[in-house]
């Protein structure tokens, strides 16, 4: 009998931002959709890499902070590390949908977690990926790597009707009382920095 005692463990819920196994590529059969429901312009890119996979009109990769670099842009696609750390991303995406931004998040639907709810309560609308998000890289068996969870695509200030061919779409109404930005204070959210 094999030990799944790893599938327990705290430390891939914790592993550090930079970590190798923390990004991956959104593949084209998920990014398509997205950048037509952003009017097909990508115009911001927060958390990519240097080539630019994504073909956002600006972006941001590492070394650079895009969680702590402005998010001026009239449209925003963010793919953030998986992990706890996908937490300030998600705040900043709240934050870019409450100044006007049209936003795009995909994020797993760990629909138990705080974060995911926050998320949820602030965005206009949301769709629940059928199945698993294949990114498209062959492991040694010769399979695609897939996410290991269920996924979210969350939009503030868009129409996801070109995403909803990845499955089910609803629309989201802000509740009275419920139409704040969750976590701040003063107008910024918990976790990030003015920029």
């Amino acid at each position: 009998m094999r030990d799944a005692s790893y599938r327990f463990s705290n430390d891939l819920r914790y592993r550090p931002e930079d970590h190798e196994n923390q990004c991956q590529l959104t593949p084209a059969y998920v990014l398509d959709p997205v950048r037509a429901d952003l009017g097909g312009v990508i115009g911001l890119d927060p958390c990519t890499f240097s080539d630019n996979p994504v073909k956002a009109e600006r972006y941001y990769c590492q070394p650079a902070d895009g969680a702590d670099e402005p998010w001026d842009a009239e449209t925003i696609f963010v793919s953030p590390p998986y992990g706890k750390v996908r937490e300030r991303w998600v705040r900043r995406c709240i934050e870019a949908g409450f100044a006007g931004s049209a936003v795009i998040l995909l994020m797993p639907a760990a629909t138990d977690t705080r974060i995911f709810q926050d998320a949820l309560e602030t965005a206009t609308q949301a769709v629940f990926v059928r199945g698993r998000v294949k990114f498209g890289v062959l492991r040694d068996n010769r399979r695609q790597a897939a996410a290991s969870h269920p996924s979210a695509l969350i939009g503030w200030n868009v129409s996801l009707e070109a995403c909803a061919l990845l499955g089910a779409r609803i629309r989201l109404t802000r509740l009275p009382g419920h139409g704040r930005c969750p976590g701040t204070a003063g107008g910024r959210a918990r976790g990030t920095r003015g920029s």
